[in-house]
């Protein structure tokens, strides 16, 4: 067996400018297949000055061929920004054979590391969501495109919103009663929650103690569909979709109308446009939807 052939690591922290970027990404060879996605996450947060110096280095071989580090780089050249980046020269070449093989740390997990500890994974959901819609990648509700969000993505997105604890908070109290998914409740509940905090309480739980006005009430329509998709009786609606039907039953509830159906579109089409949330302009119980109704 031929012996080992051994060099002396050296690392260190560069600024890496495009051009630099550029130059060591021609020492690329045989690396695995660029994940443009993965590349349009890491330049936005390097665009958006949330891409932070880790531990995980760019990484070179003793023949200095660019082992590890292709879609940072890449990034660094989409953005044009320029990063730090601590990198490692000198590795055997064997050693990408176990880059990466180690658990991804998800969204829920860095969330937890950010200091947001109440149900991380939903919440993470939640920014998805919404970021998705905010986007145009929810505008109807047939649309199915709901890209992925890098982590330094859900934290700031989370330190944006914090009202998004109280959503998450009655939508774990009352999904259940409505048989919809918690996390597309949650993100429901959160775009409610802005327009009317009070409005978004009642109309959560009103639904959840079936406190109903009988057919016709938006809120019964909306929950009928959701309970004939538990049972089989119909498809289930996709994420889109029961964000238009809540949206939709929301609206016609805080208006005062009846709504005998909710029909989002045929599943060949682009399915009708997903309503903005409108402050509830009604009265229940006691209390005014919208304080400034008088």
């Amino acid at each position: 067996m031929a012996e080992a052939k051994t060099t002396k690591l050296a690392h260190s922290i560069v600024e890496v400018t495009p051009d630099t970027a550029a130059k060591w990404l021609g020492q690329n060879i045989g690396n695995r297949n660029l994940r443009r996605q993965k590349v349009l996450q890491y330049a936005r947060d390097m665009r958006e000055g949330n891409w932070q110096l880790s531990g995980q280095a760019i990484q070179f071989d003793w023949d200095g061929r660019l082992i590890d580090g292709q879609h940072r780089l890449e990034a660094v050249i989409e953005s044009g920004v320029t990063v730090q980046a601590l990198v490692v020269k000198g590795l055997d070449p064997h050693a990408r054979e176990v880059i990466d093989t180690g658990a991804k740390r998800s969204a829920s997990d860095a969330l937890k590391f950010a200091g947001f500890n109440q149900d991380p994974n939903l919440l993470a959901a939640v920014a998805r969501l919404a970021d998705a819609r905010e986007n145009g990648y929810l505008r109807t509700a047939m649309a199915a495109s709901v890209p992925s969000l890098s982590n330094a993505d859900v934290i700031a997105w989370a330190e944006r919103n914090p009202a998004v604890a109280a959503a998450i908070l009655l939508a774990r109290r009352t999904y259940r009663a409505i048989n919809i998914q918690p996390s597309v409740w949650a993100y429901c509940l959160f775009e409610l929650h802005k327009v009317s905090p009070d409005g978004a309480l009642e109309f959560a739980e009103s639904i959840a103690d079936m406190r109903l006005e009988g057919k016709g009430d938006p809120r019964k329509t909306m929950i009928d569909i959701f309970h004939r998709a538990a049972t089989g009786q119909r498809r289930k609606p996709e994420v889109a979709e029961a964000i238009y039907i809540t949206f939709r039953a929301w609206n016609a509830w805080g208006a005062g109308e009846t709504l005998a159906q909710i029909i989002p579109g045929k599943s060949d089409t682009g399915g009708h446009e997903i309503p903005k949330p409108a402050a509830p302009t009604v009265r229940y119980g006691d209390a005014n939807f919208d304080q400034g109704v008088q």
